[in-house]
């Protein structure tokens, strides 16, 4: 019985591993001063400030709480500055979730936030179907949804 055990809590931990290497955590004094300026800068009152970094090294992400206790990211790089509003569950706007139960009905949200990039707001809202049995799930068929603010759907991209 304990081996079994182990097995599923080395099973989940692999699949875990799996989906947590897109971004990799970082301390704050490997990124660009130029970026921890202007974070310090958009966000100076930020709480439990935790800095990660894509696995390609292409972008440097801040993920916070504001002082209303409602977290945000701040997402930066070479070509601009994003910032992320992330929308606690009970708030998702109805038209996305009613999109995402008539287009996608096997799919689950995982999150939703408020994209502002270049002033432009938009809804991305990120989906996966949930395969697997007892302590062996996974993550599967993610996709990333964009849609206006009046909840027109604009895209779906694929995601790995």
């Amino acid at each position: 019985m304990k081996k079994i055990l182990a097995i599923a809590v080395l099973m989940i931990m692999s699949q875990t591993l799996v989906f947590a290497q897109k971004e990799k955590a970082v301390k704050e004094a490997d990124v660009p001063i130029r970026f921890v300026k202007d974070f310090q800068n958009q966000a100076p009152e930020a709480q439990n400030v935790a800095w990660s970094m894509t696995t390609d090294s292409v972008e440097y992400v801040a993920t916070f709480m504001t002082n209303e206790g409602d977290k945000q990211s701040i997402r930066f790089s070479n070509k601009g500055t994003e910032t992320r509003y992330y929308v606690e569950s009970q708030f998702y706007p109805r038209s996305i979730r009613d999109s995402v139960a008539h287009l996608y009905p096997k799919h689950k949200i995982k999150e939703v936030y408020i994209r502002n990039l270049k002033r432009k707001m938009t809804y991305q809202c990120e989906i996966y179907r949930p395969k697997g049995f007892l302590f062996w799930k996974k993550e599967t068929e993610r996709k990333l949804l964009s849609f206006e603010t009046d909840g027109k759907m604009i895209e779906t991209v694929e995601l790995q």
